[in-house]
């Protein structure tokens, strides 16, 4: 174990630097566990065949961190509650006057995901662009244009053949 904890004193910066680079501001504690942890497995694993442990340990460092980041996405993309949603459009600083438009737009959010209808909603009530929109949602402007495609499909599939 006091191997462990020498190559734990050796490769910190490593994992600082890993996740200054990856732009990591939020949950930097638990960042750095998962680096920890994987510069533990890079350890069990090593083999001198893959070359130098330090070239090996930053890959898989750097890999496990990723990975991380790409599941704390999904999970946050996909637990955000709708209601909530709803609320902050109905705020009345952000939003027209009018109660009639509002409704309106919301009765065509049945039937779209969470993203297709923030897409809606932000362009329709909030007068947004897809940078716009794609800077509040911390996306790709392809991604918000991808809900728009999708969303207007949905739609005209709506009006064409109404249920």
């Amino acid at each position: 174990m006091e191997d462990f904890s020498a190559l734990t004193s050796e490769f910190t910066p490593m994992i600082h630097h890993i996740i200054r680079s990856l732009s990591i501001y939020k949950n930097k504690e638990e960042y750095f566990q998962v680096g920890l942890i994987a510069l533990w497995e890079s350890l069990r694993n090593f083999n001198e065949e893959y070359g130098q442990f330090s070239n090996y340990a930053y890959t898989v460092i750097k890999g496990k961190i990723l990975n991380e980041l790409k599941h704390h996405h999904k999970y946050e993309a996909h637990t955000e509650p709708f209601d909530s949603f709803i609320l902050e459009i109905k705020d009345p600083f952000s939003i027209h006057d009018e109660a009639f438009a509002i409704d309106n737009i919301l009765s065509y959010t049945d039937g779209l995901t969470l993203n297709q209808q923030r897409w809606l909603l932000q362009t329709y009530l909030e007068n947004k662009t897809v940078t716009e929109i794609a800077e509040i949602y911390q996306v790709t402007a392809a991604a918000v244009k991808s809900w728009r495609r999708s969303a207007l499909n949905k739609l005209r599939k709506q009006l064409i053949f109404p249920l």
